[in-house]
């Protein structure tokens, strides 16, 4: 009996999906992805953004009220993200480093950390200036 053209007995090799050629490409793919994700802000953000809603708005406030709280903002940046920590109807944010312009054009740095609201409203804030 004849094969109908275009067909054969034995299919090529290549054209059949092989799971286990996948597997270690998605597995390194995965583990890179993670390691990316700890060390790019963007994607940190992202993911922090997407797993973490509530910690991500509370941490974005606090940053935003540290470099308020600098004595340029213009020339202050955030040196430590800090740790979000849930209290009982909210989060305290501690940890969080801000470096800016000293006198003498050197950086000077201060901690900081807060209290926000679940809605990302600041309750209270704390200025600890670091000594040289």
């Amino acid at each position: 009996m004849r094969q109908p053209a275009g067909s054969s007995p034995n299919p090529d090799p290549r054209r059949r999906l092989r799971p286990a050629r996948l597997v270690a490409p998605l597995v390194f793919a995965a583990i890179v992805l993670l390691i990316l994700s700890d060390r790019v802000p963007g994607l940190r953000d992202a993911r922090e953004r997407l797993l973490h809603p509530d910690e991500y708005r509370a941490r974005e406030a606090c940053h935003k009220a540290a470099l308020a709280a600098a004595e340029q903002p213009a020339y202050a940046r955030i040196v430590a993200r800090g740790a979000v920590r849930a209290t009982q109807g909210a989060h305290y944010v501690e940890g969080v480093r801000v470096g800016q312009m000293g006198a003498d054009g050197g950086e000077m740095t201060f901690d900081f950390s807060c209290y926000v609201d679940p809605d990302g409203s600041i309750v209270k804030t704390h200025k600890k200036t670091s000594m040289p």
